[in-house]
């Protein structure tokens, strides 16, 4: 593909008027973009309609989407049998303020498909079910602190905002590192209570539990699914710390979950006191979810005497959202989640042998069917390296795939396939990703 015009940005303003249009009308009543993460330079895509592995800007222009909503869209968009639950459920009622059904066989089926959750809540944001998680875990065990690892995201609450991506220069040593908020407006205090943890680094996860067991009610981990190569044995290691220093372990599966039927938990062999889920669960829908250990999720049934706990919320087990996400659970079988990690690693093996032919310092990592791509040909193993990783390609990289009718996550981290997908798609985003890595690195 030829270049147009005198820049990848002159190029994707060109193509893109009616975007800029409704971005620029917008953002004078919703404080910049409708939410953070939409936002992107010179401004984001409006989109007009998905369907199956496709999205349309409102400008007409074609996009395969390897950003699926943020991975929540596995199926690809509209996917008949979970618009037909849908439908059906609204026709229904919207919600009613009563249980209606669908809430206690996607409880169910969760159940089924995880070993380690004999009871599960559902929430509306995997931020609500970090939030609840840590509080169950925190009253269970009468300890104030929590450990989640550098570089680890668990959401919008204020312990789980510390050290999602602190400036080096403030993050302390790597094998001790400093506990640094990240949201303005943060509890003064909450720094004190949070200890940080190093990813892929065993020793130094060890020591720092054992130093602060006495106050540890948990650890949160982020298995950094497609963002990290997170090694199976490291994984491994953190429940066996956690489980000899009287550490309760909450695994954070909002991304992973659709790495096999009963999650990234069980690739890796471990089972934890306490597992957050969303995403995927909804289908499509806003949601979120938690459950665990019976011992510790009985704390928040209501039917039996006062525990102490409580969980609830208008809008938590709404029924569409446990419809569409009980439909979306049910296509995605082994043979499903089998299709879809096959295409990440077609995806990885070959964008990393066309970057070592052309001589392009890059890499993709993938957990299945979630992907990144980085311009480095370091190993990465944490988030200090994720760090010092040079980003200047990242935005044309972008650009230009998108003129080639290729929708990724804007910052190329977090990407993902969705079961709609074929080998020659995956192919055909190689290819495009190497002519537009060349445009990147002509401007």
């Amino acid at each position: 593909m030829t270049q147009s015009v005198a820049t990848i940005a002159e190029s994707y303003r060109a193509r893109t008027p009616r975007s800029r249009e409704m971005y620029e009308g917008g953002t004078s009543y919703t404080a910049g973009p409708a939410k953070g993460a939409y936002y992107y330079r010179p401004y984001p895509l409006a989109m007009e309609r998905g369907e199956g592995r496709y999205l349309w800007d409102v400008d007409g222009n074609r996009y395969l989407d390897c950003a699926n909503h943020h991975t929540a869209q596995v199926l690809g968009h509209n996917h008949p049998r979970v618009m037909e639950a849908v439908l059906a459920q609204m026709s229904r009622g919207l919600a009613v303020g009563a249980p209606m059904g669908p809430e206690a066989d996607i409880a169910e089926e969760m159940c089924r498909r995880v070993d380690s959750v004999d009871r599960i809540r559902f929430v509306n944001s995997g931020t609500e079910a970090t939030l609840h998680a840590i509080r169950l875990a925190r009253g269970f065990s009468g300890k104030p602190k929590i450990a989640k690892f550098e570089g680890g995201y668990h959401g919008s609450h204020d312990p789980v905002e510390v050290s999602v991506a602190p400036p080096l220069a403030k993050a302390g040593p790597a094998n001790a590192p400093n506990s640094v908020p990240g949201a303005g407006g943060s509890s003064p205090s909450v720094a004190d209570e949070v200890v940080v943890l190093p990813y892929n680094d065993e020793e130094a996860v060890e020591r720092l539990i054992v130093e602060n067991r006495d106050d540890l009610a948990c650890v949160i981990f982020d298995p950094k699914c497609g963002i990290l190569n997170i090694r199976p044995e490291f994984a491994r290691a953190v429940r066996r710390i956690t489980r000899e220093n009287g550490v309760l372990l909450i695994f954070d599966e909002i991304v992973a979950f659709r790495s096999s039927p009963g999650g990234l938990q069980a690739v890796f062999g471990i089972d934890p006191d306490l597992t957050c889920f969303g995403k995927i669960v909804g289908g499509g829908f806003p949601v979120g979810a938690f459950g665990g250990r019976a011992d510790m999720m009985d704390l928040l049934d209501n039917s039996k005497p006062p525990s102490g706990f409580s969980q609830s919320g208008t809008f938590s087990s709404h029924p569409l959202a446990m419809t569409a996400g009980l439909a979306m659970l049910q296509e995605l079988t082994p043979q499903a989640c089998d299709h879809l990690n096959r295409l990440g690693d077609r995806l990885t093996g070959g964008l990393n042998e066309m970057f070592a032919r052309k001589g392009i310092a890059a890499q993709c990592v993938n957990t299945g069917s979630v992907f990144s791509i980085y311009f480095s040909d370091r190993e990465l193993r944490n988030y200090r390296d994720l760090a010092a990783v040079d980003g200047s390609l990242v935005s044309p990289t972008f650009l230009a795939l998108l003129e080639e009718g290729y929708f990724l996550g804007h910052t190329l981290g977090m990407c993902c396939l969705s079961l709609p997908m074929t080998a020659e798609d995956v192919d055909g985003l190689i290819e495009a990703t190497g002519r537009a890595v060349a445009r990147a690195q002509a401007e």
